[in-house]
């Protein structure tokens, strides 16, 4: 069904063109008639205003890559400054007599359209007379070293103000000639279509996908097989899994333009690429919404789903979920999900709801976290430290809603980042995913009260008797009882002992607990009155046995009784300050 799905969304959108390709091109070459340089090379972007242009996209004639690889030939009017001026790459001096004859076949192809279409030739011969000039060539090449070009930056000719690119006789000559290049080649014997059913001649050798993470910079193939052990009944290549060129096209087509959607979108996560799309389109697309996680939008979605009027209309719209790498030449498919876009958009309504905490400050609650945030949350610095398949777990996790429960490695990263964190132990984002992880865990979705109903609250719940839970609210307390005693200390509770208090209390919370009643006698005034409360009604609640280890879960659950009782203080800290300024101002 994946790929019927592909080849549909390239006939959605009309992709799909055999004779041409979408390619980043960096230069433009100013001519004249006579073959001269009419001016520096024109650096070409999509946004020059932009801190790092990304190179202009233009429409190329399409060579394949198995083509350029043997080393002999080259793309049509539009290729690399190695390819069509010899600006070598001092680099790679292996390969300097490789360029040079694809050089002369860049020449060949422009004398052979030129020879073809006379009237064409007054914008080819002067690019013909240029490249045959040393020293018009070598000028060229010190402006573009001086400029910092690289060899492999793609160039294009324009003479006379007229890029070559866009002129449309050259487009058909080049079509022309494809087609008496295919026809040359001959007939194979028909077979069944892997994707269409259809039968009909099929391709020994697939061309390459731009953009997979992890592939081969040259492309990736989505069909390969290079060892004998891979094949069967004789055949060869990718006559094992036999696809026509039409299809073949589609598909690649759809997953270049899906792939370079995923990177704009920022959901290319550990070398792994979430592509989404839909049979029909749709204005708001739920993964998006896990990408942005805007807030206007999120309150939408979720007033929508709990008024039973989703905002997409509730037809049998199909929505469909790929995530891929490279593995060297090759596509993995690392996920696929087929489902409809009303279906989603509950799960993803879901999967914010479930996110839902209270900031630190203690006011609000807040569920709209971007997804690259939680990641964020389980890692020091890079995403790269997280186990590659945690990200396509987790995204996958909030496509398929409550029922899927997310991953144990989940939240073993964001609690062993929670330990570990001496500078924030308070990121909203790793906690909201910490509860998420433990509302979709099999305990509590096997109606496991006391975890459910009385602990992943979005708030504090002072009615919890959960022990992790009361413990992780004792230890915001001990932490508490020490700034009203000491004030701020270069190494406190939280930074010496939290992690041994979330895994092992009784080994340590007996020790804190003495330490405790003495900060409570150091303590003074009204804040100091109600931190002792919170101290004896904890204590009451939770007994005099500390649990000797807390689980995985439990760790979570301490995590949570922690940052709830923390940003419970907050505010009452900030409603606190705010009575004392309106009563002195009220008093002046």
């Amino acid at each position: 069904m994946m790929l019927q799905a592909l080849i549909a969304y390239a006939e959605r959108e009309g992709l799909g063109d055999a004779d041409f390709e979408t390619v980043n091109v960096r230069w433009m070459i100013p001519l004249d008639k006579s073959g001269k340089l009419a001016g520096g090379p024109i650096p070409l972007a999509e946004n020059p205003d932009d801190k790092k242009p990304r190179p202009k996209q233009m429409l190329r004639p399409f060579t394949s890559p198995n083509e350029l690889n043997q080393g002999t030939k080259s793309h049509f009017l539009c290729d690399t400054l190695e390819r069509a001026t010899l600006l070598l790459d001092p680099k790679a001096p292996d390969k300097a007599e490789a360029r040079r004859v694809q050089h002369g076949y860049f020449q060949a192809l422009l004398k052979e359209a030129a020879d073809e279409l006379p009237h064409e030739s007054a914008r080819l011969q002067p690019v013909l007379a240029f490249l045959r000039n040393p020293e018009s060539v070598e000028e060229l090449h010190r402006q573009l070293v001086s400029l910092k070009a690289k060899p492999s930056d793609n160039v294009v000719f324009a003479v006379d103000g007229v890029n070559l690119l866009d002129s449309k006789p050259l487009q058909e000559f080049w079509r022309n000639r494809r087609r008496r290049s295919a026809a040359a080649a001959g007939a194979r014997e028909p077979r069944i279509c892997l994707a269409t059913g259809q039968l009909t001649e099929t391709l020994d050798t697939t061309e390459k996908i731009k953009g997979v993470p992890g592939g081969l910079a040259t492309g990736t193939n989505l069909i390969s097989f290079d060892k004998d052990s891979f094949c069967s009944y004789g055949l060869e290549q990718a006559q094992n899994a036999a696809l026509s060129a039409p299809a073949e096209l589609k598909l690649r087509a759809s997953l270049n333009c899906l792939i370079a959607k995923s990177r704009e979108q920022k959901l290319v996560f550990n070398d792994t690429a979430h592509l989404h799309w839909t049979r029909q389109p749709i204005e708001d697309d739920p993964m998006d919404l896990l990408a942005t996680a805007d807030e206007n939008a999120v309150a939408s979605l979720l007033r929508s789903i709990q008024s039973g009027q989703p905002p997409a209309a509730m037809d049998a719209n199909a929505y469909y979920a790929l995530s891929l790498s490279g593995n060297g030449a090759r596509v993995v498919v690392r996920y696929w999900l087929e489902s409809t876009v009303p279906e989603v958009q509950r799960h993803v309504a879901e999967w914010f709801q479930d996110l839902g905490i209270v900031p630190p400050d203690g006011v609000g609650v807040k569920c709209a976290f971007k997804f690259g945030a939680l990641l964020y949350g389980m890692v020091r610095a890079e995403l790269s430290d997280l186990p590659p398949q945690i990200p396509t777990q987790l995204l996958h996790g909030a496509l398929r809603g409550r029922s899927a429960p997310l991953p144990q490695s989940v939240l073993a990263a964001a609690v062993r980042r929670q330990q570990l964190d001496q500078e924030n132990k308070l990121n909203p984002a790793r906690l909201a995913l910490i509860k998420a992880c433990l509302l979709r865990s099999p305990k509590s979705q096997n109606n496991n009260t006391q975890t459910k109903d009385k602990t992943m609250n979005e708030c504090l719940n002072p009615e919890s008797r959960d022990p992790a839970y009361l413990c992780g609210r004792l230890f915001a307390v001990f932490d508490r009882l020490q700034y009203l005693a000491q004030g701020s200390v270069n190494a406190g509770v939280v930074e010496r002992y939290y992690a041994s208090a979330s895994t092992t209390p009784a080994m340590v919370m007996g020790r804190l607990f003495r330490n405790a009643q003495f900060h409570l006698a150091k303590a003074e005034g009204g804040v100091a009155g109600n931190v002792s409360k919170d101290f004896e009604a904890i204590s009451c609640a939770l007994g005099d046995q500390f649990p000797a280890t807390l689980d995985l879960e439990g760790q979570g659950r301490f995590a949570l009784g922690y940052y709830h009782q923390k940003a419970e203080y907050r505010r009452r800290s900030a409603e606190w300050k705010k009575a004392k300024g309106e009563s002195a101002s009220a008093t002046a």
